[in-house]
């Protein structure tokens, strides 16, 4: 008996042993051996759904344009500016010119040291100099001007020299010449990413289409959006433009413009849609004293957001705007605003 036990203890403790060592042994083989590939084999997408990847849209650059006609700052101008002791009198309204990126107009006249003669009488009343001590509410408000017109030679080269530097000095930049100089028709400007080109044109004197032509086709390639301001037209038509005019404008657009500012006819004359592009054949007067007519005495602004992503998308704001007996510009009221767009004659 007593070895019969000692046997059965022996059996008991080797059969432990034995099933401790499979045990282990299945274990260790588990997780080696056979955990590993099964989780390889695994599809972790059954387990896991990974959140979706959002799609990325890249902003886009945007940059707005705001447009004025003529602004001529002598002759009444000048002296209710005298009058009112501020030459800030005639940009009392102009608030709204803040919410754009760049103000443009076209600068009737030169800005020069010289004395105004344009309050007498006869032909001296069309020849005009601008004091420098309206350059501060210039630069204020403005940031481009075209000197591609008939007033700006009022006070000869000299005057002309003396324009540019003035506006230079004060940060200013300018394009366009009163004799179509092929040396100075256009400027490039960069700004939010966006470079956007203009060319003066000035149709009152012989010569120079085919330089502004040439310079388009240049400059073309060279930017993202290109502006033609013509000094052209009949003055005081407002409900149609010469052939000569709406000739020249297509020829223009089709040279590789995107859109046309025209001047000169101090009212509004009508606007045109051409192979997609927009021509403003006048925008009349903005800061002018011809206290004659309700015509002279409105005008529009011509607002353009530009938005650049794979290609330039473009969107217009037409702005009318009224000037009183003061030469202050302003936005038109919602009625009088109607009537102006009413009268708008698009071809």
């Amino acid at each position: 008996m007593k070895w019969f036990k000692i046997i059965i203890i022996v059996f008991i403790t080797a059969l432990i042993g034995l099933s401790a060592f499979f045990y282990f042994s299945l274990k260790k083989d588990l997780v080696i051996g056979e955990d590993l590939p099964i989780l390889q084999k695994m599809n972790l997408s059954d387990i896991i759904t990974p959140p979706k990847q959002k799609e990325i849209i890249l902003p886009k650059d945007q940059l707005s344009l705001l447009f004025t006609g003529d602004i001529m700052l002598d002759r009444s101008v000048y002296l209710k500016t005298l009058e009112a002791g501020d030459y800030n009198h005639s940009f009392q309204n102009l608030d709204y010119f803040f919410d754009y990126d760049l103000r443009i107009g076209n600068l009737e006249g030169a800005i020069t040291n010289f004395k105004s003669i344009s309050n007498g009488t006869g032909g001296s009343r069309f020849f005009f100099t601008f004091s420098p001590e309206f350059l501060e509410p210039l630069a204020k408000y403005f940031d481009v001007f075209s000197l591609a017109n008939n007033h700006t030679l009022n006070f000869g080269y000299n005057g002309l020299k003396q324009t540019r530097d003035y506006l230079g000095e004060q940060g200013i930049s300018y394009f366009g010449d009163p004799e179509n100089d092929p040396e100075n028709l256009s400027f490039i400007i960069e700004k939010n990413n966006i470079r956007v080109g203009m060319i003066g044109y000035h149709d009152l004197v012989v010569g120079g289409f085919d330089d502004t032509i040439l310079e388009i086709e240049r400059i073309r390639p060279l930017v993202d959006y290109l502006v033609v301001i013509p000094h052209w037209g009949t003055e005081y038509i407002t409900d149609k433009v010469n052939n000569s005019v709406k000739t020249k404008a297509h020829t223009i657009i089709d040279s590789g413009a995107d859109v046309i500012i025209g001047t000169h006819p101090h009212v509004i004359q009508p606007i045109e849609e051409y192979n997609g592009k927009m021509i403003f054949y006048s925008l009349g007067n903005f800061i002018f004293d011809q206290y004659f007519s309700t015509d002279t005495q409105q005008g529009l602004n011509v607002a353009i957001f530009l938005e650049k992503g794979d290609n330039i998308e473009v969107e217009y704001n037409i702005l009318p705007i009224v000037i009183n007996n003061d030469s202050q510009p302003a936005l038109s009221e919602d009625i009088v605003k109607e009537e102006i767009l009413d009268k708008i004659v698009k071809f």
